[in-house]
């Protein structure tokens, strides 16, 4: 699972919301978010700027729930994952999943107050969601269990993880999944430090893999960057009944922050909470639940969701996603693309997913946390 992102810098004081308007020119635009565009697609991406902002423009006259914006993905195609994995059949509802009194959780919950949650990263051009949403995830449950935030590195998995069944995607920049991320972690005794071995990907190429005694490792003699203990590990993870609200909200209420699937379909969210009137989703992307919530000012419950797409985009790299309590069944649809999914080499033709960008139909965390 990925999500391919245009590569460009944001800079400050593009307009915002309603101060966004059709006079807001291309030119400005590439100024505003230093962008260097080639003289041959200069055409091709001003078409596609003036087409997306009067997409933004006219939504934002609606006075919807959410406010969309310009950001770095405005000149160029909403951000896409290739077809890649593929996931097996699941089951709306899990029969066996135990009973869970979600009027007995907190009525809202953030992460980030306790200060287990790091900043918010950008992946850039490599298709490295699975990699940014698993060590972030990961970083916060060895932050609960020991109390001690650590920035953990995303390249590890990138450029070290074997993904043998093509599980979400071959690997790398190509996609995985955050379960084969987590098993990894249990297999080679943990992930370093971010400084050990930092971000080489954002252009799309893997790299190679410098972890001492993995699968990928390759016989380079003296290691230049000493890449071989790593800080932290886990014993194991939980994966979340599919396409079920309750135990997901468990699981965030009491246990930490939850690596999820989701369709991405919302490149140009600025604000507000993200919601839509159809429920058919592409899960292409993968990022961290962190809590819950309610906007008294808007009436509505939300999901509080990391990207990996960088500080500048979106509510300084979240989304809230519209959080549905009642009459789930409402809220599913299909996803026709399970080749951008989660799953592995064979599978339907189509699959169930439920929840405001199918935010319900994949997630896990991982179990026992500590330092090595």
């Amino acid at each position: 699972m990925f999500v391919l992102l245009t590569l460009g810098f944001a800079a400050a004081l593009p307009p915002r919301g309603p101060d966004l308007t059709m006079d807001y020119s291309y030119e400005q635009y590439v100024a505003d978010f230093h962008k260097i565009v080639p003289k041959e697609a200069r055409e091709r991406r001003a078409a596609t700027f003036a087409a997306n902002l009067e997409t933004i423009v006219a939504h934002n006259a609606k006075g919807a729930s959410y406010v969309m914006g310009v950001n770095k993905f405005t000149d160029e195609a909403p951000p896409k994952g290739l077809h890649r994995g593929l996931r097996a059949a699941a089951p709306r509802r899990f029969a066996a999943s135990e009973p869970v009194d979600v009027a007995a959780l907190p009525k809202a919950v953030d992460w980030r107050d306790k200060g287990v949650v790091s900043g918010v990263k950008d992946q850039g051009g490599c298709g490295s969601c699975w990699a940014f949403a698993s060590t972030a995830t990961m970083e916060s449950h060895v932050a609960i269990e020991t109390g001690t935030l650590f920035q953990l590195s995303p390249q590890e998995l990138v450029s070290c993880m074997p993904n043998p069944k093509e599980c979400g995607g071959t690997g790398g920049c190509a996609g995985a999944t955050s379960e084969l991320a987590f098993q990894y972690y249990v297999d080679n005794g943990g992930v370093v430090q971010e400084f050990q071995m930092g971000y080489t990907s954002y252009y799309g190429k893997n790299g190679d893999c410098y972890i001492k005694n993995t699968t990928a490792s390759k016989d380079k003699g003296p290691d230049p960057g000493g890449v071989q203990h790593p800080v932290a590990t886990i014993s194991g993870f939980e994966k979340l009944p599919v396409n079920e609200y309750a135990p997901l909200m468990r699981a965030v209420a009491t246990k930490g922050p939850v690596a999820v699937s989701v369709d991405a379909s919302w490149g140009g969210y600025e604000s507000g909470i993200f919601e839509t009137d159809t429920y058919d989703s592409v899960i292409d992307h993968a990022v961290v639940l962190v809590g819950y919530g309610t906007d008294e000012a808007l009436g509505k419950d939300y999901w509080l969701v990391r990207n990996s797409w960088g500080p500048t985009w979106g509510e300084k790299g979240y989304i809230r996603l519209r959080r549905h309590a009642a009459d789930l069944d409402a809220y599913c649809g299909v996803d026709t693309k399970p080749l951008d999914g989660v799953g592995c080499a064979a599978g339907p033709a189509n699959m169930t997913t439920c929840g405001t960008s199918g935010i319900l139909s994949d997630s896990a965390y991982p179990v026992g946390g500590r330092l090595v």
